[in-house]
Formats: structure tokens, C-alpha cells, sequence
């Protein structure tokens, strides 16, 4: 069906100009084409394909030019995800506090203040956790969601 294939490349923007009918599909790779802009039975021409749609030969070709119509996945490791979320204003501000309580409070000779150190560091980290927590599950949320969606 035509509009499969208007969504299919409906994300490919024009960087050099139109291409001349019956161009290749690596321009079309290298998105040289803007097929949103042009007629629909122009789009037919460029992208070598009929209203009826293609060929299981056709469809292998372009299989193996474009790839599989799916969105690339990202893997990142959860320390340095969760590490990230000691890294903002909020998180600082707590940081230099807990180091405020063991340099500044051991005058006159007496300990550090350890019991603020931990307790602000209990609090950064509960804080970090909570904030990892509540992206993952929206993280997966949007994982499932897009599970759902893609074409079986």
C-alpha cells in the first residue's frame, strides 16, 4: 500500500536538491529526496513501485538496502544511568553540604560532624534512586508501547 511506503520514508528530508525520476534507492537511503513534497505518483517513480506495492524479490532488495523499518535501541548501562542522577544543581548543592559537614564542623580540636555526612549522603542517594526508579518504569512503559505498536 502506498501510504506503508509514504510512512515508511516519510521521515527522509531533501539535503541536495530533488532527484530526477528514476534515481537510485541509495539516494533515497542517503536522503538526497524529499518524498513528502513531491506528487504521489512522482514518490511511485522514485521509490521503483506501483500502488499495488512490491514484489517478495523487491521487498528482500529493499530489506537488505534500508534495513528493517525499526527503531534502533539503545543500550546504556544502569550504574552510569543512575550515577547521572547525582549529577544536576540539586544533587551538588546536597554534595557540597555533606563536605561542608566534615571540613567545617571539626574546629576546636572535635570530630567530624559525621552524622550529617550521612545523613545527607542517605539523602542523595535516596534521592538518586527515586529519580532512576520513576525513569526506568517510564523507560519501560515506552518500551512496551512501542512493542505493541510494531508490526508483527
Amino acid at each position: 500500500c502506498y501510504l506503508h511506503l509514504l510512512s515508511f520514508f516519510g521521515r527522509i528530508w531533501q539535503r541536495e536538491g530533488s532527484m530526477a525520476p528514476g534515481g537510485s534507492l541509495e539516494d533515497i537511503k542517503n536522503e538526497n529526496v524529499d518524498l513528502e513534497k513531491i506528487p504521489i505518483e512522482e514518490v511511485f517513480q522514485q521509490l521503483k513501485c506501483s500502488r499495488e506495492g512490491l514484489s517478495g524479490a523487491d521487498g528482500e532488495t529493499r530489506l537488505q538496502i534500508f534495513g528493517p523499518n525499526k527503531l534502533e535501541e539503545k543500550k546504556e548501562s544502569k550504574l552510569l544511568k543512575f550515577l547521572g542522577f547525582m549529577w544536576n544543581p540539586l544533587s551538588w548543592v546536597m554534595e557540597a553540604a555533606a563536605i561542608m559537614a566534615i571540613a567545617l564542623a571539626n574546629g576546636d580540636g572535635r570530630p567530624p560532624d559525621w552524622q550529617d555526612f550521612v545523613g545527607v549522603v542517605c539523602l542523595l542517594v535516596i534521592n538518586s534512586t527515586i529519580s532512576f526508579i520513576e525513569e526506568n518504569n517510564a523507560g519501560n512503559a515506552a518500551a512496551a508501547l512501542m512493542a505493541g505498536l510494531a508490526p508483527k
